[in-house]
């Protein structure tokens, strides 16, 4: 089955490939035997480009309810195209292993794929962020209000979460008379978030964005991140990190916030080289781990009330241990 991607890579001139430099949005569809995006996979249109889409997710002999969600997989830092594109269809296989009907659909923002240049993936996040809400979600709600029910969720991880918030606050700071302010995605999931812990206290004004257009965020996290003690030393903001400490514990968080700590299923998982993708195994071990997809489906399908999953051990309100 063919993989969808929002990239905002620049092309590099003369080739059929893409730079580390911010540019256009290109709408493609990378055939199912491709090893990473190209300028070749770009759709014309981006109207076509979600025809594709729902087509896939809607066939025209489908019942009503059996529509596939959709959701958007922004990567973390240290990822290339290939990389990235592994991980989208890695989640989206696991997905429907566990009876989750979707597509992932990913957002590949120009990191440089390489660990010691966190500062440069930073800015150009920071300059691709945007184009994630204007030139994805909301030209997808906005088609999917007129011509059918399909949900729409998003996935981040690492510096991806960082990517999410700053596309949520610079859209709803710029007003763009162009763009509705209405649009809504339904669950918001950060794992391994490299964004600081502070932000996550009521009424933080980086987060009321994010809150205003989400129905909830879930935050799954580790004590024991590596890459994200890393960052706390490359990083300007030099507070802890929600994806290694969780959301503050002294302060109230939002009712929509979610705590799930999965450093006690870390502790368990064999500290093993990974089969599929590559990485840092203490901050992408997620993504090869049955228990977290276990959740990762509960959650992204809410059908099950947040207090009744049952991968997980209520602490408190809202706050949550992965089961190991």
């Amino acid at each position: 089955m063919d993989s969808f991607v929002l990239g905002t890579r620049a092309k590099v001139s003369g080739q059929n490939r893409f730079s580390n430099r911010t540019g256009a949005v290109s709408y493609l569809k990378v055939p199912s035997g491709a090893a990473e995006p190209t300028p070749s996979d770009q759709v014309s249109t981006v109207k076509q480009w979600l025809d594709l889409i729902v087509l896939q997710a809607n066939p025209p002999d489908t019942k009503p309810g059996k529509e596939l969600d959709i959701v958007f997989f922004v990567h973390g830092y240290n990822t290339d195209s290939k990389e990235a594109l592994k991980r989208q269809r890695l989640v989206e296989s696991e997905l429907k292993k566990r009876k989750y009907n979707c597509m992932v659909i990913g957002f590949d923002w120009p990191s440089a794929g390489s660990a010691e240049l966190y500062l440069y993936d930073r800015s150009e996040a920071q300059e691709a962020a945007t184009l994630l809400v204007t030139g994805g979600i909301i030209p997808f709600a906005n088609y999917t209000l007129k011509d059918c029910p399909i949900n729409i969720h998003v996935m981040a991880h690492s510096m991806g979460a960082f990517v999410v918030r700053e596309a949520v606050r610079s859209v709803d700071k710029t007003r763009n008379a162009d763009l509705a302010n209405d649009w809504r995605i339904g669950q918001l999931v950060l794992f391994a978030a490299d964004i600081s812990s502070e932000c996550f206290e009521l009424n933080n004004s980086d987060m009321i964005p994010i809150f205003n257009h989400c129905g909830r965020l879930t935050n799954y996290f580790s004590g024991y991140d590596e890459a994200l003690a890393v960052s706390n030393v490359k990083n300007i903001d030099i507070s802890s990190r929600v994806g290694r400490v969780g959301m503050p514990v002294d302060t109230p968080a939002h009712e929509k916030a979610v705590d799930v700590d999965c450093g006690p299923r870390y502790k368990t998982v064999p500290k093993r080289k990974f089969k599929i993708i590559d990485g840092m195994i203490s901050h992408s071990w997620y993504l090869e781990d049955p228990v977290w997809y276990d959740d990762l489906a509960y959650t992204l399908q809410g059908q099950i009330d947040r207090n009744f999953i049952p991968t997980r051990i209520l602490v408190s309100k809202n706050d949550f241990i992965l089961r190991t």
